[in-house]
């Protein structure tokens, strides 16, 4: 039977009804086979519209350009119109089990439930360590539960589902009391959601691109908001809240309702220098929890990543149109042409494969991200025929199950995927990510990597390896990069070795031990004894703060055995208690600096509440800031005027993350102090009289448990 427009377009709907979405995205060459016409009159298209409109189907392209404008390779989109604006209702569970929160989440939740609202501050956490997830539990439990309406703002389409998603999974009755349903709104140019004029007064939560709520800003306001209404706004990604479009909507709603404003975002420091007084400006309560990838990893929470990235050589891409441009930002996803190009380059797919085969003792199981099918089959081929055991695994391919279990149970070496993402996969212990395909989405990139990233806590790797193969593209796209997400903690993150789990030397413990130290005590010993051996890290039960108990090497061993040793007394008898621990462990090093007797009394109120003992965490690049091994190099080999001034300032400008925040980024303290060193080295009897017997222990590190 020849096809017909009215035909083709019946069968079209059908075909989008089996789909689990119920849309169609085709080529236009495609889409006038299926109704047999060649030429696009203006009697065709008026007939076409006539049969879209009678079927309910409405028709769009990504780049908003009609459809019958479009080129015969550009694709269309085919959906359902919504007849009516349903709002999406979040069922309101029954918790039998809390949500599990991370030390570091309770934390933050303790600090934002201590801020009197209104308030307008900062939430500083690090990607993958749940910054949503702290968001998302607050504003349930301040402002849906409190009858408080909600906005989320964010500048991206796939951060909404990503808000939503946790709005899902955390609707529990603990956190939402007397409230049987959540009406929410998700409001974007994205065919799946909704316009500003769908917002009824009744939903509760509205999460939107600031795009698209900044275009209907006034109708927001007129069929949401009531004048001075408590109003909870949280911007995702807070370092872009300075750009028009947020500044507008916040000035807005500011003047109407009564908003409490919290920002989100890995760092609120990725912003040029004069945009800085701007965060502060819209944020006036300023940061209100920060926390460092280096904790994150210390506590097991996030694995330490090893960036890699290799320059694949591929640089005669075909051409990109300024759709094709505009394309791979809106929907993050490649033109055919270009995939297809890609996926086929024997040089680049040999590349990757011969990166892990070379390595394969230091990658272990990896997981490699392809960008399509076809892809995914010819580095699978060539994977085996380097006779390294792999498979690949298509999201929605049941066939390929037997795949992701025969990898789970470790029969596999590297499992090729596509698109395995959303599937509620468990893979705690995969050791390195490939990333053989780009992305414009720091969402995707995230969820990518997070596949290697979960730490030994969260049941994960101490380590991951994330590799990234990079194209020679124009610098017109804005690829995201691994490292990119983690660039402001650069200096935390490079370049680490992983012989034991020690706790990464962070520049606030850095700043913290700095500031503890009585400048005349520490003037009297060598300066590595003054840099503590690890800390004791724990939340206060009963002050619910961080503690961080710095251990220095002449206490080491006899905060350890006083733990080792430690047994619960009468509430009556904890003061004597802790005196006479002071007097029999410590002895004389209780009169000596790092001594203070309120730390061991936050060591057994820890024990008391939780019945475990606190591990000693050994921190790793003491190394770095060790200037007595600097005076000794100096001496050893002699220097002196320009020579001895290069090697200092070498030192200085290498080392700057550890030593020069040790130093308060004084230059001038760090030099008397090294001089001081080389004094020391010089004329040591000058120093006799001012050290306290048995302060310091000798023989250099204990052998202690390392975490």
């Amino acid at each position: 039977m020849k096809p017909t427009i009215q035909l083709g377009l019946f069968e079209l709907k059908e075909e989008m009804k089996q789909r689990k979405h119920q849309r169609m995205t085709i080529k236009m060459r495609s889409f006038m086979k299926r109704i047999g016409q060649k030429r696009r009159t203006e009697h065709m298209v008026a007939t076409v519209n006539k049969h879209l409109k009678r079927l309910k189907v409405r028709v769009y392209s990504s780049t908003g350009t009609q459809w019958h404008r479009l080129k015969m390779e550009e694709w269309v989109t085919f959906s359902f119109q919504e007849m009516e604006h349903s709002p999406h209702l979040v069922k309101v569970r029954t918790s039998d089990f809390p949500f599990r929160l991370y030390v570091h989440q309770e934390e933050a939740l303790r600090r934002l439930d201590k801020i009197p609202l209104p308030f307008s501050g900062i939430l500083s956490i690090p990607t993958g360590g749940g910054k949503t997830v702290v968001a998302v539990h607050w504003l349930l439990k301040e402002g849906v539960s409190k009858g408080r309406k909600v906005l989320w703002l964010t500048h991206r389409h796939d951060l909404l589902n990503q808000a939503f998603s946790a709005i899902r999974t955390l609707a529990t009755d603990d956190l939402v009391e007397k409230v049987k349903s959540i009406s929410c709104r998700l409001i974007s140019s994205e065919e799946t959601h909704e316009s500003v004029k769908a917002i009824q007064a009744a939903d509760q939560i509205v999460i939107g691109t600031n795009q698209s709520i900044a275009g209907q800003l006034s109708l927001l306001q007129e069929n949401w908001l009531k004048a001075n209404e408590d109003l909870l706004i949280i911007v995702d990604e807070a370092h872009h809240a300075v750009s028009e479009t947020y500044e507008l909507i916040l000035t807005t709603l500011s003047k109407k309702a009564n908003p409490t404003i919290l920002g989100l975002t890995a760092t609120p420091f990725r912003t040029i220098e004069e945009e800085k007084g701007l965060l502060k400006k819209r944020f006036p309560a300023d940061i209100v929890y920060k926390l460092d990838v280096a904790t994150l990893i210390a506590r097991g929470i996030l694995a330490e990543p090893f960036f890699k990235e290799l320059k694949t050589g591929v640089e005669k891409l075909p051409t990109l149109s300024g759709v094709d441009i505009q394309h791979i930002h809106t929907a993050d996803r490649l033109p055919p042409k270009v995939e297809h190009y890609l996926a086929v380059h024997q040089a680049r797919n040999t590349l990757i494969v011969k990166e892990y085969g070379d390595h394969k003792q230091v990658y272990g199981k990896t997981l490699v991200f392809a960008m399509n099918r076809k892809h995914a089959i010819l580095l699978t081929e060539q994977f085996v025929e380097a006779g390294i055991s792999a498979d690949y695994f298509i999201s929605g391919e049941e066939k390929k199950e037997d795949a992701l279990k025969r990898f789970k149970e470790n029969e596999l070496d590297v499992l090729v995927n596509v698109n395995m993402l959303t599937e509620g996969t468990d893979l705690p212990d995969v050791q390195t990510v490939f990333l053989a395909r780009p992305t414009t989405s720091a969402i995707l990139m995230t969820q990518m990597i997070g596949r290697a990233m979960r730490g030994v806590e969260a049941g994960g790797t101490a380590s991951a390896r994330i590799v990234h193969f990079h194209d020679d593209w124009p610098e017109t796209i804005s690829w995201i990069t691994p490292s990119e997400l983690y660039r402001d903690e650069a200096a935390v993150i490079k370049q680490r070795s992983f012989e034991n789990q020690e706790m990464p030397l962070s520049t606030s413990i850095v700043d913290k031990w700095y500031k503890s130290l009585p400048t005349q005590e520490v003037e009297a010993h060598r300066f590595v004894e003054t840099i503590p051996v690890g800390v004791y890290s724990f939340i206060d039960p009963s002050l619910q703060q961080t503690i961080d108990i710095l251990v220095y090497e002449h206490l080491a061993t006899a905060y350890e055995a006083w733990l080792e040793n430690l047994k619960p007394v009468a509430k009556n008898e904890v003061s004597a208690m802790l005196d006479k621990t002071a007097k029999t462990y410590f002895k004389e090093k209780r009169h000596t600096f790092g001594f203070h007797e309120q730390d061991l009394a936050a060591l057994y109120r820890y024990f008391r509440a939780t019945q475990q003992k606190p591990v000693l965490r050994w921190l790793k690049d003491r190394d770095k800031v060790d200037i007595t091994r600097m005076a000794e190099e100096i001496k050893q080999r002699g220097l002196y005027g320009d020579e001895k001034k290069h090697f200092i300032d070498t030192r200085w400008n290498k080392e700057q993350s550890f030593i020069a925040v040790y130093f308060g980024f004084d230059k001038l303290e760090f030099r008397k102090r090294l001089e001081l060193e080389l004094i020391r080295l010089e004329e040591p009897e000058l120093f006799n009289r001012n050290e306290p017997n048995d302060s310091i222990i000798d023989g250099g590190r204990h052998d202690l448990p390392s975490v």
